[in-house]
């Protein structure tokens, strides 16, 4: 029997992990488990707009057990980037990379160490949309304004 650890990204926006798909482990005689168990999960993210429309974000999505220490279940990351093979593209985010981390943590209550990873994902804004849509019209508009005054005054034009 395989304990079935539930580690959810933490901070998760979601309510409960949806990773309830039955999957087989695959055990080596070198006693190495591995369980590929697909989840969707929600997570949030702060978003920083100080440059919006040129702005990029990073998203820290930590994956870990609080209920087994790291004597208990071992996490790691088998490649040192997300895979984004299956990503869809999007239209207002281009996905610049998702670099991934181990990380040990010991806490003030406890002897043993809690492992995780860490995965930052990288965003950069698309911004041709809101360069056309927004900021041109916006100029435009900015420097026609002023013309109106060279205009006679009782052209009725203004």
């Amino acid at each position: 029997m395989v304990a079935a650890p539930t580690p959810p990204p933490v901070p998760s926006a979601d309510e409960h992990f949806g990773g309830s798909v039955d999957t087989n482990v695959v055990l080596r005689s070198d006693g190495h488990i591995t369980w590929d168990r697909p989840a969707i999960t929600k997570s949030s993210c702060k978003v920083d707009v100080s440059y919006f429309p040129f702005d990029g974000q990073q998203c820290h999505l930590t994956f870990g057990s609080w209920t087994y220490n790291g004597n208990q279940i071992d996490l790691h990351n088998r490649l040192d980037t997300g895979d984004l093979t299956d990503f869809v593209e999007n239209v207002e985010w281009e996905v610049l990379g998702m670099p991934a981390t181990r990380n040990v943590v010991t806490y003030g209550c406890c002897s043993e160490p809690y492992p995780d990873v860490t995965y930052t994902l990288l965003l950069r804004r698309r911004a041709s949309f809101y360069i056309f849509n927004l900021l041109l019209p916006c100029l435009m508009i900015s420097f026609l304004a002023p013309l109106g005054f060279y205009l006679p005054a009782d052209s009725g034009e203004k």
